[in-house]
């Protein structure tokens, strides 16, 4: 799944915070960060900040049913 590209990051990551499990963004060299580490938050922001990275990364989901709460923040497939 890809993130939309022009989501609020800072309610996303708030959003992150709501899910039962750990979800992961996945860049396209393959380097994935768990989003609701506060490390990887923040070189999430940083990378973000590149409208290409942002819509090439892929999310992971370790719980399917966290799919639900980021719904909004996603593109359809």
């Amino acid at each position: 799944m890809h993130i939309k590209q022009d989501v609020d990051i800072l309610k996303f990551l708030i959003e992150i915070k709501r899910c039962r499990s750990e979800v992961f963004f996945e860049t396209p060299d393959g380097d994935r960060l768990a989003l609701k580490s506060a490390l990887s938050q923040y070189i999430f922001c940083i990378a973000v900040n590149d409208p290409e990275l942002l819509s090439e990364g892929t999310l992971w989901f370790e719980d399917d049913s966290d799919k639900i709460i980021l719904q909004p923040y996603l593109e359809e497939p």
